[in-house]
């Protein structure tokens, strides 16, 4: 297993992105995900053992599936971390998404029969998704935890994706 999700799963257990998407930018999304947003909140060792075993291990496919599971007499629910990971390529997907870079510089296809969303909407659309990006990936690390995958808080960080603004200058 190269990465945890591939460009056609994250249509399958995300948001619909257009199947004419380019699938070498849906890539670099996922690779950026996983190392930015997945990796530092499972660490290290957890994320290379869920790429090594992959589905063959019944607890691991859980934890890439999600599903409905049973710990201490409770029953407990969630949609998986290829459902975290593609929510987590779509709200790249969504800054990013329709920018090229080019010899000309940085450039944004226009289409007469399309208009693009304001900076305001895209941003209020990529805080939406990551909130459910973050909340299905602390599902998983719950999952992790009840079902001795991980123990206390092997990865150093939160995953967040939040901006933080300062104040230049006096106050």
């Amino acid at each position: 297993m190269d990465h945890l999700i591939t460009p056609s799963e994250v249509t399958q257990y995300g948001r619909p992105i257009s199947a004419k998407t380019d699938n070498d930018k849906l890539n670099a999304y996922i690779i950026e995900a996983e190392q930015m947003n997945i990796k530092p909140v499972l660490g290290d060792d957890l994320f290379l053992s869920i790429l090594e075993k992959g589905e063959d291990d019944e607890k691991v496919a859980m934890l890439l599936k999600g599903g409905s599971y049973q710990s201490e007499g409770k029953i407990y629910t969630f949609v998986g971390l290829k459902a975290a990971m593609s929510y987590y390529v779509y709200a790249k997907y969504l800054m990013v998404g329709d920018f090229n870079a080019t010899r000309f510089g940085v450039m944004m296809k226009e289409d007469s029969f399309s208009s693009h969303i304001s900076s305001a909407d895209r941003s209020n659309a990529y805080s939406d998704t990551l909130e459910v990006a973050n909340c299905y990936l602390q599902d998983c690390v719950s999952y992790c935890k009840r079902n001795g995958l991980m123990s206390g808080s092997p990865g150093s960080q939160r995953a967040t994706g939040a901006v933080k603004i300062r104040k230049i200058g006096r106050f």
